[in-house]
């Protein structure tokens, strides 16, 4: 159950209670929470206080009796749970500007709806889906949000990024229950294997607009929204959510396979649940993957073509971010030659090997078709023929690159008349402009050959 369900069961218990005494200590026991964290889950997930949110429902349905009966006001504020006629009056007059005599006379009628959190956020999925998923929830799209953020490369890098932001906070005295922050986190930049030590991981906590973030180390920037499908990760019984947490991708994949989305390209995240007053994370985690729906674009339909040897101008770098660096430094050379903006029709593709990425040892090439009668004394751009071969060819975007490629090896394990070739793979990337966005379109590769 993750943590919009919880605050569900919380509404579902006030609203069961609208009319008796509600035990605040028992809603929040009901979403399985801490009294301060229930506090800050309900306040982020609905816009309103708990309290706040219990007395503007009972002036909405004491608005509707007095209205639509002859009981008296009395009554009605004792069936509402006020302690007397003079404190019903007052909160009625707040929220609805007319004493409750008044209101009687008039026409118009004050409404606060109850507030279905699944149905606010969450969009409506396949019914089978959600009986073999129970977990999992598509969240319906987020917005972005302002947020200060540190990242910690090393070892243990979420306990001393978590330190140094906790540490920001109690500085400039935010207190995650009392002001209702939402923090999140996730690797940047990820570990190349398992067994890697050395990985980066980044902290944001939601802030309001008249905080000012000036810091050597903390900084601020706009989390970006989008479509997320999310489930909740509870610690084990000793206490580590690591192994909770791979469980959960896993599971998060075999969902993917199951539905009619695929891997989005935003940013994957984990809502940290559950704060001592220190700041120190305490509780469980809510995951999100980002998805997208499926449509034509996302289609993993493939042909098959004969790719003709093409004379190139072709650039490598190396290291753990080749491709960002390779594609920096080729689109602006690209650019200064025009090859965006002449008549002639250049095609831009790389390869590199899938194993190697994050690693000191990745490398990345990057390629353009030019005329046989191109030159450049640029040292370090050099003209290379590339071979071609026999392809099977599929297109995807790239803000699901990473996902389209995993389709097709998948397509290619399990096809009878294929083995993979011996040459190299490439994605060809559609451009009209120096840079890559998550909305450029990507051509893939796939090196065949017939089995034997």
């Amino acid at each position: 159950m993750n943590y919009y369900e919880r605050i569900q069961k919380s509404i579902d218990y006030i609203e069961s209670n609208v009319e008796n005494k509600i035990n605040i200590d028992f809603a929040a026991q009901t979403a399985f929470m801490s009294l301060s964290n229930f506090y800050r889950m309900f306040f982020a997930l609905t816009g309103y206080s708990v309290k706040e949110y219990i007395r503007l429902r009972r002036i909405s349905l004491a608005a509707i009796d007095i209205q639509g009966t002859d009981t008296c006001l009395i009554d009605i504020a004792i069936k509402f749970d006020f302690e007397s006629g003079d404190s019903f009056s007052r909160a009625f007059k707040r929220i609805t500007g007319f004493l409750p005599s008044d209101y009687r006379k008039k026409k118009s009628l004050y409404k606060f709806e109850r507030i279905d959190i699944m149905e606010k956020y969450f969009d409506i999925q396949d019914k089978e889906l959600i009986e073999n998923y129970p977990d999992i929830k598509v969240l319906k799209e987020m917005e972005p949000t302002r947020v200060a953020y540190f990242c910690y490369y090393g070892k243990q890098p979420e306990h001393h990024a978590f330190t140094v932001m906790a540490q920001w906070l109690n500085k400039n005295g935010l207190n995650v229950n009392e002001q209702n922050l939402r923090i999140f986190g996730y690797n940047n930049p990820s570990p190349a294997s398992p067994d890697e030590e050395e990985y980066g991981y980044e902290v944001c906590a939601t802030v309001a607009d008249n905080i000012v973030v000036n810091d050597d180390l903390v900084k601020e920037k706009v989390l970006g929204g989008g479509l997320y499908a999310v489930t909740n990760v509870r610690r084990g019984q000793d206490g580590d959510i690591g192994g909770e947490i791979i469980k959960a991708w896993s599971r998060f994949n075999n969902w993917l396979s199951d539905s009619k989305y695929v891997y989005g390209g935003h940013q994957w995240l984990e809502e940290h649940l559950g704060f001592d007053d220190n700041a120190n994370h305490i509780g469980g985690i809510d995951l999100y993957m980002p998805i997208a729906l499926k449509s034509k674009d996302y289609d993993i339909t493939k042909i098959f073509d004969n790719v003709e040897p093409m004379l190139t101008a072709t650039y490598t770098a190396t290291g753990k971010d080749a491709d960002v660096k390779a594609r920096d430094f080729f689109f602006k050379w690209a650019d200064s030659q025009g090859f965006f903006n002449d008549t002639k029709p250049h095609r831009f593709f790389a390869y590199y090997d899938h194993e190697r990425i994050g690693h000191n040892d990745f490398f990345y090439k990057i390629h353009v078709t030019v005329d046989r009668e191109f030159s450049t004394d640029n040292p370090y751009i050099k003209l290379e023929e590339f071979k071609g071969g026999y392809y099977a060819i599929t297109k995807a975007k790239y803000s699901y690159n990473g996902w389209a490629w995993g389709e097709f090896l998948k397509w290619l394990s399990k096809n009878k008349e294929f083995d993979l070739g011996n040459y190299w793979f490439f994605e060809e990337y559609k451009l009209n402009k120096p840079e890559l966005d998550m909305d450029t379109e990507v051509v893939l590769h796939m090196p065949i050959k017939q089995k034997e």
